[in-house]
């Protein structure tokens, strides 16, 4: 009958840094319950305890430091004695594996130091390499986060934040957490890949994509998301303030609520029947200017629209509300349909507009003639508005006109104006800034409805 026990051999299979302290050993259950009788005692335990507690912090080490102040005067004794010291240490001492590991199997025991910590303790545990091993298979898992997030959809939808990924992983800025991490990016890349979103309140947006209205009140999956489209606007930070970080969401369509991201309008009616077209309507036939929130421009798309009737065949568009104002006073209801963009467009504004050019309205933009104007017209110009005495010429004849002479800096970028390309050379040229309010006379002209 074979005696040997159950217990797996110790092999170089089964420890890092295999080598002659790890022998392939098979012991009999006679050498095993020999090994316990005799390190059962507690003089033996600065072996089965403080030894292989040293040991196993670094299975690959052969030499490891034991405090003999922290051994009983038993154990300080018997491990003097089978280390032939010939006086008794103090302090801490530096012993060598290997030679530990002989003299077990020159003694009595006749097993290495590997199996007779095998045999009194179980299989020793190697700390670090388990450390090595857990860090190992964290770098790859993180390494496949990246590899699958790398070909998510959003990036389809906006290439540049493939740089941007780069730079999160490079930075460090999402959670340490590997299955956070992991929530954390792919919530923010389904919120990427739905955007632009024109027209959304947050809450609506955050519902539908996540599945919780507070999604995107806060949080890292919030601070991921504003970082992914600062870098889209070209900033390499996300601004700080309410007003800057609710400018980002508009710049992907998203209002912060539906009741504070407003439009200005003068003189413009909608085509439908409901309170926003009756409201527009009233206010154009008094020559009032008029704000709608989203909310209401939402209300007009949703119940609101008749698309049997069509829109105005033309809408002016400034970029300051001076303009809506002066020609409320000046022409009243003999105004054109005119709408402010306040600068950079509201999310309502951004809505309002589609919702013009969807129907077949041209849109004609104007703005102010410095370089902040032109970053504001550019979108509009690329997508079929006409410009609106915004060219080279026109420019010209407002400095000619312009009593005020404001200076423009050096542009911190290139300057492009690709509807009018001796725009942006011609204003290089002179470095004179044009407000709206200079040519506004010229403006009042093309508003005129006697004029058309």
């Amino acid at each position: 009958m074979d005696t040997r026990s159950e217990r797996p051999p110790i092999s170089q299979d089964n420890y890092p840094a295999a080598d002659d302290l790890f022998p392939a050993e098979t012991l009999d259950d006679a050498v095993i319950r020999r090994i316990r009788d005799v390190l059962s005692a507690p003089s033996w335990r600065w072996l089965t305890t403080t030894v292989r507690d040293a040991w196993e912090r670094n299975l690959s080490r052969r030499r490891i430091s034991i405090d003999l102040s922290a051994l009983s005067d038993a154990e300080a004794a018997a491990m003097a004695d089978f280390f032939r010291w010939p006086t008794h240490r103090s302090g801490i001492t530096t012993i060598s594996l290997t030679r530990l590991d002989a003299l077990l199997r020159a003694s009595g025991l006749s097993a290495g130091l590997a199996a007779c910590l095998t045999a009194t303790g179980g299989p020793l545990h190697d700390e670090a390499g388990r450390r090595r091993a857990d860090k190992a298979a964290l770098r790859a898992a993180n390494d496949d986060l990246w590899a699958e997030a790398a070909v998510h959809p959003a990036f389809q939808r906006h290439p540049p934040l493939e740089a941007w990924l780069a730079d999160e992983r490079r930075t460090g800025r999402l959670p340490a957490d590997l299955p956070v991490r992991r929530h954390v990016l792919f919530d923010a890349l389904s919120v990427l890949a739905a955007l632009p979103d024109p027209g959304t309140g947050l809450a609506r947006f955050a519902t539908r994509i996540l599945g919780n209205a507070h999604a995107l009140d806060d949080g890292p999956v919030q601070a991921t998301v504003l970082r992914a489209l600062a870098w889209l606007s070209d900033q390499q930070h996300v601004p700080p303030g309410a007003a800057r970080r609710r400018a980002l969401w508009a710049s992907a369509g998203v209002a912060l609520d539906t009741v504070s991201s407003t439009v200005l309008t003068l003189a413009l009616t909608l085509p439908g029947r409901g309170p926003v077209v009756t409201t527009l309507a009233a206010n154009a036939e008094a020559g009032m200017p008029a704000r709608s929130t989203l909310g209401q421009i939402r209300h007009y798309l949703d119940v609101e629209r008749m698309e049997s009737v069509g829109a105005p065949a033309s809408v002016f568009v400034c970029e300051n509300p001076s303009v809506i104002e002066t020609a409320a006073e000046v022409l009243g209801p003999r105004s054109a349909p005119l709408i402010c963009v306040e600068g950079r467009p509201s999310v309502a504004a951004g809505l309002l507009l589609q919702e013009l050019r969807d129907a077949g309205s041209v849109l004609r933009y104007h703005g102010d003639f410095d370089w902040p104007g032109l970053a504001i017209a550019q979108p509009f110009l690329s997508v079929g508005a006409l410009p609106w005495r915004f060219d080279a010429s026109d420019y010209r004849r407002g400095l000619a006109g312009n009593r005020r002479l404001k200076r423009l800096p050096l542009p911190t970028s290139p300057v492009a104006t690709p509807w009018d390309p001796g725009l942006a050379a011609t204003m290089m040229e002179h470095r004179i800034a044009i407000e709206e309010e200079a040519v506004i006379d010229d403006l009042l002209s093309d508003l005129s409805v006697d004029h058309e």
